[in-house]
């Protein structure tokens, strides 16, 4: 659809845009649209629809409590032409249209927002959905849409959802008591026109951008309010059909190694959310080779597609319908620090980056990770249990069960490992503040997996002897129990968790590490030096100096950090400063810092350290009129370029 509209002799730019967009743009369409432009323009099986821009959220923002009057005006226009383009109508009870709703933020924020699936059924669809499929199909996608109807729009507690489906005798009756409780609790009944569910659900996506959890990752993650979040609005695909149905997660290279092979997580009979979500056991991508060829020799090809496109490792969801494959996603995908390293030298390798690619798109966070201490070889490990090597590194802590113990027990200054049957958005600050994680279930792909690679910690997923207990904080693997306060350690490269305290030891470079350093110390811009320089003033934050030299020393409590740091260096060159040095943060185990250039002069760290190799590598000195301030000094990426 036309991407500008004309008002008489005035051009009014669209709030809404469909997947054939000529706009490429995260920031106007965030991650999720975005990327369905890109891969519709590449010729990807992607099921259609349209987005409504972060221009949408602010508007909705800066005025009133509802969808302002040209969106819902665009949204009836791009609803009528997804119905065209399908051949289907909403509330056809013969062949319905269902539809996704989809938070998209511009900065990839893994299980922080909001989802809605199956909108559009009701009663009377459903029914009529039940006689021309399966009534095993039918009934639980309408008992999905009411549960998630039910927390994510209407904000009723999950456990209460839970106690209403407690006494079910099947979906059918599970969707009676659902409804029963969107009523008591809500004061309204679940809306049976498909387009006052729409309108809800979209605007249930836009409160999530202001949620308790997606607050507290973005200030962790140094992710600006203002950014807000687009919503994509996409024809639902099934993998929930008896036939040759299912739903997956793949990389095309391992997310936790950076080997090239594609590695992947796939669930037959189920949806989406199923996978990312942690909370199935799911089985190798290999499965889908094997039940359903031709839609795994189509994934396999496009995969190469994807990577071209995106010059890096892509994350890619798909659903496989009745045999036929859907490409739900793609975008540049969270890794661990080892392999960010091995993915940016083997694309360098192959000739799809460059040198200098390699060293500006790797986090220095990514560095300070692989430098962590790993378990020690020579060693008899009293081994608890083993599971799937979700996040490497390794770490000593002790047992916590809750996410909100963890966090208080943290704060209190004891290093915690979190373990946990799986992980959900709500624990998001549990898991910030723990060494290291471990869940009962779940692989690679999971909401524990993927959030604990992206900021740096440890992680053991999918211990299948495990089960948690929090209420009485204690967990048992297979015979052994362990308390809340015991000591174990993981290692998230084997998969080991063990008890007691384990023995660490320094992380020593291999090949592709060697070469990046190699390439760091070619292109060094700044002298590392343990020794602070003689005759500059220290300045911790953003205080008025007025001193020609200063050094620069802020403490580092995550991403967010890197602003009281350029804010810092920005108060020091209005003050008159003519040469800045910078102590590295010791803390440096998350996010990324980036320096513009300016009047740098020296890293304070220590030379073996691979942070401050690659650090210096990106920083080149250049003087600069106190004038022209710092407000960029420091920039926080938080996704490969």
């Amino acid at each position: 659809m036309a991407f500008m509209l004309r008002a008489g002799t005035h051009t009014v730019r669209r709030f809404i845009h469909t997947f054939d967009s000529p706009v490429e743009n995260p920031t106007l369409l965030g991650g999720k649209g975005a990327s369905l432009v890109r891969m519709h323009a590449l010729g990807l099986p992607t099921p259609p629809g349209f987005t409504i821009s972060t221009d949408g959220w602010r508007a909705r923002r800066d005025g009133a409590d509802g969808i302002p009057p040209q969106i819902a005006a665009e949204l009836t226009e791009c609803v009528t032409w997804l119905e065209e383009t399908l051949g289907r109508r909403l509330e056809d009870a013969a062949d319905p249209l269902l539809v996704s709703v989809r938070s998209g933020a511009p900065v990839s924020m893994p299980g922080m927002m909001d989802t809605v699936l199956n909108l559009g059924l009701n009663e009377e669809v459903t029914a009529g959905l039940a006689q021309t499929t399966d009534p095993d199909f039918a009934w639980p996608l309408f008992r999905r849409l009411l549960e998630t109807f039910a927390t994510v729009v209407r904000g009723i507690d999950a456990e209460r959802v839970g106690a209403a489906l407690a006494n079910g005798t099947g979906p059918q009756q599970d969707c009676s008591a659902l409804q029963a409780l969107i009523l008591e609790q809500g004061g309204r009944p679940f809306p049976t026109r498909a387009s006052e569910q729409l309108a809800e659900a979209i605007q249930a996506v836009w409160r999530s951008w202001d949620s308790r959890r997606a607050r507290r990752y973005r200030r962790y993650a140094g992710i600006s309010d203002d950014l807000g979040t687009a919503v994509t609005v996409q024809a639902m695909v099934f993998g929930t059909y008896r036939e040759a149905s299912g739903t997956g997660v793949v990389f095309t290279r391992d997310p936790a190694t950076g080997s090239p092979q594609a590695y992947g997580d796939y669930l037959a009979r189920a949806q989406g959310e199923d996978v990312v979500a942690g909370g199935h056991d799911t089985e190798p991508l290999d499965t889908l080779r094997v039940q359903i060829p031709d839609a795994y020799a189509e994934l396999e090809a496009a995969l190469p597609k994807l990577e071209a496109a995106y010059r890096d490792m892509c994350d890619v969801e798909f659903t496989v319908e009745r045999g036929k494959l859907w490409i739900l996603q793609a975008r540049a995908g969270q890794r661990s620090g080892a392999a960010a390293v091995r993915i940016a030298v083997d694309l360098v390798e192959e000739g799809l980056i460059s040198v200098e690619d390699a060293v500006a798109r790797i986090p220095v966070a990514a560095m300070t990770q692989l430098q962590a201490p790993v378990f020690a070889r020579e060693q008899d490990l009293d081994v608890l249990g083993e599971g799937t090597p979700a996040a490497p590194g390794a770490a000593v802590g002790i047992a916590v069960f809750d996410a909100a113990r963890a966090q208080e027990l943290a704060d209190g200054g004891e290093r915690v490992v979190l373990i946990r049957p799986e992980t959900s958005p709500e624990d998001i600050a549990g898991i910030i503040a723990s060494v290291g994680i471990v869940t009962a279930v779940g692989g690679r792909t999971s909401h524990a997996a993927v959030v604990a690679r992206g900021i740096g910690r440890p992680a053991v997923c999918g211990v299948r002897t495990l089960a948690v207990d929090p209420t009485a904080r204690r967990a048992t693997f297979a015979e052994r129990t362990v308390a809340e306060g015991d000591r174990v350690a993981i290692d998230g490269i084997s998969g080991i968790v063990a008890a007691g305290d384990v023995r660490l030891v320094p992380a020593q470079p291999g090949p592709r590490v060697a070469s990046l350093l190699a390439w760091c110390d070619e292109r060094r811009g700044l002298p590392i030096s343990e020794d602070v320089p003689d005759g500059y003033t220290t300045m911790t934050g953003p205080e008025d100096p007025s001193a020609e030299r200063v050094l620069i020393d802020v403490p580092w409590e995550g991403p967010g950090s890197a602003g009281v740091l350029a804010r810092t260096a920005t108060a020091a060159l209005q003050g008159g400063a003519t040469e800045l040095a910078l102590v590295l943060p010791a803390g440096l185990v998350e996010g990324d810092l980036r320096l513009e250039p300016g009047p740098w002069t020296q890293l304070v760290a220590d030379p073996s350290s691979w942070s401050a190799r690659l650090l210096a590598a990106r920083t080149q000195p250049q003087d600069l009129p106190a004038s022209n301030g710092f407000s960029g000094a420091v920039r926080d990426v938080h996704k490969p370029a």
